[in-house]
């Protein structure tokens, strides 16, 4: 009797043990599942943050080139030349001193599903996902805030252009006549328009920050997704 219960108890044991291991294994492997699933989460927000950034630089590239090709040269040109009515006529572009801008809006796409995944921006580990947060924290606020300043002294203009008669033509049927006289000789007129143009300058300083923060962020990006 005492050799048959030694048996079914060393049995018995056996069999826990066995239980034990089957469930510590099932639970690693469930782990590595959790863990690879996080991991191919991840990249594919990585991978559309990238995109984002991409087609971000390209619209960036676009503004940038007409701001140093068409835009800053008039600015330049009307504040620090005596221009004649012929140079305004022969030179239509010079009129884009009082005009609006492209606006720019940040592709948000990856951020906001990166927000959701709250884990990585708290771990430390994942230092990536807590610079992209970064980033997009303070791009945003800054270009929303060159916006709001570009737009405010926009408005200052037109409110000063409408109170000429020859708003309505200028506006509706592009007479240019009046609005050449005013910028030309209204010293009030040329202090709006430099200031325009400082905010124009401090607009495309913003996204030049921003290109280039991308263009780095961009390479952090393919190297982690190569890594993973």
């Amino acid at each position: 009797m005492e050799n048959k219960t030694g048996k079914y108890f060393k049995y018995a044991v056996g069999e826990i043990v066995l239980v034990v291991i089957g469930i510590l294994i099932a639970l690693s492997i469930n782990n590595w599942n959790e863990t690879r699933k996080q991991k191919e989460t991840t990249n594919s927000i990585y991978v559309i943050v990238k995109e984002d950034l991409i087609n971000d630089i390209s619209e960036i590239d676009l503004i940038l080139k007409y701001h140093n090709e068409v835009r800053k040269p008039s600015f330049e040109t009307v504040l620090n030349t005596k221009l004649t009515k012929e140079d305004w006529l022969k030179n239509p572009q010079y009129i884009s001193v009082i005009e609006g801008w492209k606006d720019f809006s940040i592709n948000q796409r990856g951020f906001e599903l990166l927000k959701n995944q709250s884990n990585l921006i708290a771990n430390t580990k994942q230092n990536l996902a807590s610079e992209i947060n970064l980033f997009y924290n303070q791009h945003l606020v800054e270009i929303d805030v060159a916006i709001e300043e570009l737009m405010r002294e926009n408005v200052d203009i037109n409110k000063n252009l409408k109170k000429y008669d020859w708003f309505s033509s200028f506006l509706l049927n592009k007479e240019m006549e009046g609005v050449i006289d005013y910028i030309s000789n209204n010293p009030i007129a040329k202090n709006e328009i430099a200031l325009y143009y400082v905010l124009f300058d401090v607009y495309a300083q913003e996204l030049r920050n921003f290109r280039e923060n991308a263009n780095k962020l961009i390479l952090k990006i393919n190297k982690q997704l190569r890594n993973n």
